[in-house]
């Protein structure tokens, strides 16, 4: 499956805004640019139907007491 099949069987995709984050800070220091920017482009760019989390764990936690699933590939 693709993340665009996946996307229309109604799939949400939770992003751990704390890896983020340290990976927008690691492309900083490599490129030159400032970490806010490049979260910001990061974040714009993110896969459909997903939204960023404060903290990928625990929203892990939560959405499986409402039933949900973490998939991991």
């Amino acid at each position: 499956s693709t993340i665009q099949d996946l996307t229309r069987m109604g799939t949400r995709f939770a992003v751990c805004g704390m890896a983020t984050r340290g990976v927008a800070e690691r492309i900083a220091e490599e490129t030159g640019q400032k970490a806010d920017a490049v979260y910001k482009e990061l974040a714009g760019n993110a896969i459909p139907n997903s939204r960023i989390v404060t903290a990928g764990v625990l929203a892990v936690t939560r959405a499986q007491e409402y039933g949900y699933t973490l998939l991991t590939a």
